[in-house]
Parts: C-alpha cells; sequence; structure tokens
C-alpha cells in the first residue's frame, strides 16, 4: 500500500501537497538519526535545519536503514513556525529552529513502519507529491523500534553510534548484564570486512572494555591505531561490535588469554584482519 493513502486514512489533511518528506540520514557530523530515535532524541535533533527547510504545513520523517533502500517512519508534524537563526551545538554556523507538533492520529505507526523508497537525488528533504508513487510500505511490525532490555549475549552487534548512545544513557539492562562478565569480543570493518578480536578483562567487564574503546576509538591497540587513525570518525563509522564469548569475572588472564588467541586463530584476525601476532589489550 502507498504510504501516504495509509497515513490519510487516519488524518486526512496530510497530502501528500501540503507535505514535505524529511529523509533523514547519517549527516556530515556523524549524526546517525537512527540511533538517535532509539534514544529519543530524534524529535528536537530535526527541529534544526540550516536552511527554510520545512516550508509547508506538514513535515513526514523518514529514517534510512543504514545500508538499504528501506526507511523508518519516525513521525508526522505539524509545522508552526521557527524561532529564527540561533547557535546550535558546538556550530560556527547559525541554525533555523523549527517547532513541529508531533500529529497523534499518525503516532501509534511511528517506529513501527517500514517504507521502502530510493532516493535518487541528494536532497534529503523532498517534495511529497514528487514521491508519493514511489513510497510504499514494506512492513509494520508489532513492537515500536527502541534500545529496549539487554537482549543477550549473543545477540549482541552494535555501531559505534549506538555503543555511545548505551553509554551515554547509563541504560541499566545493558549496564548490569555488561558490568558483571568479562569475554572475548570481536569487531568488523565494514571497509574491507577485515576483523579485530580482542578481550574484555577489566574490573568492570565488557561495559569497561566499552567505555575505553567507545572514548579513544581504538582501544589502545596498535592495529586499530594503524587502521583507523587516533579519532577518525568517519572510519569508525564502519565498525560494529559483537560478542563471541563471555567468561566469569573471576576468571583468570591465563584463560582469557588462552580464548582469545583461539577465536584468533578460528577468525583469521591476525593473518588477514587488524590484529597483530602478540597478545591485544
Amino acid at each position: 500500500m502507498k504510504f501516504f493513502d495509509y497515513l490519510k486514512m487516519d488524518f486526512p489533511d496530510l497530502t501528500p501537497e501540503a507535505t514535505k518528506v524529511h529523509l533523514a540520514q547519517l549527516n556530515d557530523y556523524k549524526e546517525d538519526p537512527l540511533v538517535k530515535f532509539r534514544e529519543g532524541t530524534f524529535d528536537d535533533w530535526q527541529c534544526w535545519q540550516k536552511r527554510l527547510e520545512f516550508s509547508r504545513r506538514y513535515v513526514v520523517s523518514l529514517i534510512r536503514i543504514p545500508g538499504t533502500e528501506t526507511w523508518l517512519f519516525a513521525g508526522a508534524f505539524q509545522q508552526i513556525g521557527n524561532a529564527g537563526k540561533k547557535a546550535y551545538a558546538d556550530r560556527e554556523e547559525l541554525y533555523y529552529q523549527y517547532h513541529l507538533q508531533k500529529i497523534p492520529e499518525t503516532e501509534e505507526y511511528a517506529g513501527r513502519m517500514y517504507i521502502s523508497f530510493k532516493n535518487t537525488v541528494r536532497n534529503f528533504i523532498r517534495l511529497g507529491e514528487s514521491i508519493q508513487s514511489e513510497l510504499v510500505i514494506s512492513a509494520i511490525t508489532p513492537a515500536r523500534l527502541t534500545f529496549g532490555e539487554f537482549p543477550g549475549y549473543r545477540n549482541v552487534v552494535l555501531d559505534r553510534n549506538s555503543i555511545g548512545s548505551i553509554l551515554r544513557l547509563n541504560l541499566q539492562s545493558w549496564r548490569t548484564a555488561l558490568s558483571v562478565v568479562k569475554g572475548i569480543y570481536v569487531l568488523t570493518d565494514r571497509d574491507g570486512g577485515k576483523l579485530y578480536v580482542g578481550k574484555a578483562d577489566g574490573i568492570e567487564g565488557i561495559w569497561g572494555r566499552w567505555k575505553y574503546y567507545f572514548g579513544s576509538g581504538h582501544g589502545g591497540n596498535v592495529g586499530l591505531k594503524e587502521a583507523f587513525g587516533i579519532g577518525d570518525e568517519n572510519r569508525l563509522q564502519n565498525i560494529t561490535f559483537a560478542i563471541l564469548e563471555v567468561m566469569d569475572l573471576n576468571a583468570e588472564k591465563g584463560e582469557i588469554d588462552r580464548r582469545e588467541t583461539h577465536w584468533k586463530q578460528i577468525l583469521l584476525s591476525r593473518e588477514f584482519g587488524h590484529n597483530r601476532n602478540y597478545l591485544s589489550l
């Protein structure tokens, strides 16, 4: 079913001709709108625009699922003016701050509805009527997209921005689960497909390792410094993090080192990845 046809069943005034479509995706400042949605800050984030982009009565927001032509419906809003140009974050240029009011009739689909659409131009804000025939609903899930409760060690696959949000929000279920275990983890470099196997053996377990890795961008490892530089955010956006094996906080250092070596051998992360031929930190 066409996206706008579905929305108009609940809110008839939401026509393509009265709407700007915000196609949100990773920007030049490496801000990921999908992460912002999951942490509950997307609505405020999108109110800040460099130009007078939201010039129509309504704004419909879609967030791209990275690496796909699928978009998450983040909400529909009524545009009720702007506060003019203001300083935003630590940026040199001024931004317009829009006042966007959620449309309650469509809110039940925010975070649950997925749209198929291939954006063939560079513009990230489009006229509703110019793309209405191309916006097709592909799925409506039962649950809204959030970080939610800790999903279990085997189900952890996160990018750098998501790790940062979990740390910043200090999500209790995640912190509790990751602080009570040590373990072996793998970083996947999507730019080239190289792997890095590491160990989390500090007193704060995997949670503590996350904090150190997120703060430094390389976790003190020589191979990762060479690959990603010192705080090169462009490169760091290509990393995903997963847990290979968890171990008790009382596990001996020798046992953790042996398991780390085992996984390096299995995944060939020395021969073809970012590990070096000595034990990593």
